[in-house]
C-alpha cells in the first residue's frame, strides 16, 4: 500500500449539528484498506469507506463510497447526496453515545463494539 502526501482519513463527521437535541451523539465509521492500494496526493477518505484490493485512487479524490477491487477511481463531480432529514435519520441509527467520554474511555469503548455499530458506505456502482 502507498499513501502519498496530504491524504486525510476521517472516521467521524458532522454529527455536532444534532448535539443540541442529543448531547451525547457520536457516530464513527471504520476505514478499511485492503492490499495493493495506491492513494493519490490530497485525497480525502470519508468514514465507513472500504477500499478493495488492487485499487488506484487519483490525486485529490474525495472517497465517499466504498471501492470494489481492481479499479482506478478519479475525479470529483459534486452532487447532492441527500437531505438534512435523511442525514439525521441515518446518523441517529449509528449513534454510539460516546461524546461525553474521555479519550481513554472512548477508545476502549469503541474497540469493544461490533462492526455493525459503525457506519459502512455502499460500494460505488
Amino acid at each position: 500500500m502507498q499513501i502519498t502526501d496530504n491524504v486525510r482519513f476521517f472516521t467521524h463527521g458532522g454529527g455536532w449539528v444534532l448535539r443540541s437535541e442529543m448531547p451525547d451523539l457520536d457516530t464513527f465509521g471504520k476505514i478499511k484498506i485492503q492490499n495493493n492500494v495506491y492513494i493519490g496526493s490530497g485525497s480525502l477518505i470519508m468514514p465507513g469507506v472500504i477500499i478493495g484490493n488492487n485499487v488506484i485512487i487519483g490525486a485529490g479524490f474525495v472517497v465517499t463510497k466504498s471501492i470494489l477491487s481492481n479499479v482506478v477511481v478519479a475525479g470529483n463531480p459534486a452532487k447532492i447526496i441527500g437531505s438534512y432529514e435523511q442525514y439525521r435519520e441515518k446518523t441517529l441509527l449509528k449513534n454510539v453515545h460516546s461524546k461525553m467520554m474521555t479519550s481513554v474511555e472512548k477508545r476502549k469503548y469503541l474497540l469493544s463494539l461490533p462492526d455493525e455499530d459503525f457506519i459502512v458506505k455502499d460500494y460505488m456502482r
